[in-house]
């Protein structure tokens, strides 16, 4: 694989998210630095240290101000400085508007097809609007004066930016990455009329557009086609042309850095608590099983619960067979249905617990918190089975953690068909969450599973993840956007999706 580097060559690369890598946090009179949890962070980081780009993202962290320069820029790392962290300034009511508001209650639900949850205000658009012009300001101006800039928008708080900056720095090449689900447009439509067709031309502003998987892809097309009269679709090459523009629409599955996963997993305090949690728990021939989620409504949790509620119920025989520790991490929790969530999880798990609990068994570990990456690989590494239950995901991360982690080979992985690792995981036994009878007998059959065929799946999972890396997820992208340049429409027959 190239040098990170290779791959921008000599273009200012300029990344564009919504959450920023470096958070300044003032505790008390400690000012503290903060990572954000996640692999994309993790990902990139080292991306723009080898560049020395510009990062463009909301200063979240209550001090993020009393580091920065007047127009908001400060060098990252701060133990090591190597590129800028140039940080939009949102105030209180943007937040609410943009974030919790049209991001996260409309646009998150529409893409998972959570239509009950759908709530398209037009103050949260209107804030929506704005913060992407604010965050579109920023780039253009971080890109004028340098020739042939590279403008990478990170997922779907940001679906307006690319087309700003295309009106803002006309010689950039501009990508963008979706991470979650595409609908397609029985569902999409849901949305106000003019809100949509917004949406669909802010990121047609983009050279590059980039989702999880095929279907997402071919969703946006087919939306585009129902909604953009003047777009000419041509299906073989994914492009769309309108207004004179080409956007390419293409599947870039994205994953973990598996090398730091493996790492994880085999430190001395990883190893230790993977005994422990073993000792604990799967004593007389017990299995363990776990499950990692955020609370959020798409991950079926309750689902999940009321399969093993159900397993148990009909199964006494596997009453004390099975331990699940469910590590469920509260998030989006000002918002109300999160809440909820939150409440109905913890409630339901109480109950489960109360009956069918004995002297020597709980049925169910709840651990309702943020977990270190170092715990997480413990919690994976002792599992003798993970759930990912999922009701619809873009990717879904755990799954690839969780085979990254089990260097002893023994899990089995379960794993919902709605989650885009669905299509890149074989080995995985597939299951359907709103099936809640089927998921109940899954979890009995996987219980009894062999050991050596076990071993034989995880060993091809493992042999597979290790060529399909968040790296190689880079070089993809990276390699696929430096053959882009703007181009004007040529000459191409209308083709319908």
């Amino acid at each position: 694989m190239p040098e990170l580097s290779e791959l921008v060559g000599s273009r200012r690369l300029i990344l564009v998210s919504n959450r920023e890598p470096y958070e300044h946090v003032r505790t008390g009179g400690t000012l503290e630095v903060r990572r954000p949890p996640g692999g994309l962070v993790s990902a990139l980081d080292p991306l723009m240290r080898r560049t020395n780009g510009v990062w463009v993202a909301w200063g979240s962290g209550n001090a993020d101000r009393d580091v920065a320069d007047r127009t908001g820029h400060v060098a990252v790392p701060p133990e090591d400085p190597s590129y800028t962290l140039r940080r939009v300034w949102l105030d209180e009511s943007e937040v609410e508007g943009y974030y919790q508001g049209f991001a996260n209650s409309a646009l998150w639900p529409l893409c998972h097809m959570f239509a009950q949850h759908f709530e398209p205000r037009t103050e949260d658009w209107e804030r929506y609007r704005a913060v992407n012009e604010r965050f579109a300001e920023a780039v253009a101006e971080e890109a004028r004066g340098t020739p042939d800039p590279l403008i990478w928008v990170q997922d779907y708080h940001l679906a307006l930016v690319s087309a700003t900056v295309r009106a803002l720095v006309p010689g950039a090449v501009i990508h963008q990455f979706w991470h979650i689900p595409f609908p397609p447009p029985d569902i999409f439509q849901l949305m106000p009329l003019g809100m949509g067709v917004a949406l669909l031309r802010g990121m047609l502003g983009n050279d590059l557009l980039e989702f999880q998987t095929e279907r997402a892809a071919r969703n946006f097309l087919a939306c585009v086609d129902e909604l953009i009269p003047d777009a000419r679709i041509d299906l073989e090459r994914q492009q769309v042309i309108s207004e004179g523009r080409t956007t390419t629409v293409a599947a870039f599955p994205i994953s973990i850095d598996v090398a730091h996963y493996e790492s994880l997993a085999v430190e001395e305090g990883a190893t230790k608590l993977a005994a422990t949690l073993r000792d604990r728990y799967t004593k007389r021939g017990r299995q363990l099983a776990v499950s990692v989620d955020r609370v959020d409504y798409t991950k079926g949790i309750l689902e999940r619960l009321r399969a093993l509620d159900l397993m148990w119920s009909r199964h006494r025989e596997l009453r004390e067979c099975l331990v699940f520790l469910i590590v469920a991490t509260p998030s989006r929790s000002a918002l109300a249905v999160y809440k909820e969530l939150e409440d109905q999880v913890a409630e339901q798990v109480e109950q489960i617990n109360a009956r069918y609990r004995t002297k020597g068994w709980t049925p169910i570990v709840l651990i309702p918190e943020n977990v270190s990456a170092d715990r997480l690989a413990a919690i994976y590494r002792a599992a003798d089975l993970c759930l990912v239950s999922s009701l619809q995901d873009g990717m879904n991360l755990v799954a690839k953690e969780f085979v990254a982690c089990q260097v002893d080979e023994r899990g089995l992985l379960l794993l919902s068909r709605f989650a885009g690792a669905a299509e890149e995981i074989e080995g995985a036994t597939l299951i359907n969450p709103f099936n809640i009878d089927g998921l109940a007998e899954g979890l009995k059959s996987a219980l009894a599973v062999p050991l050596a065929e076990r071993r034989a799946r995880m060993s091809r999972m493992r042999s597979d993840l290790h060529n399909a890396t968040i790296f190689d997820w880079l070089e993809s992208i990276l390699t696929a956007a430096n053959q882009l340049r703007p181009r004007q429409s040529p000459s191409v027959r209308s083709i319908r999706v």
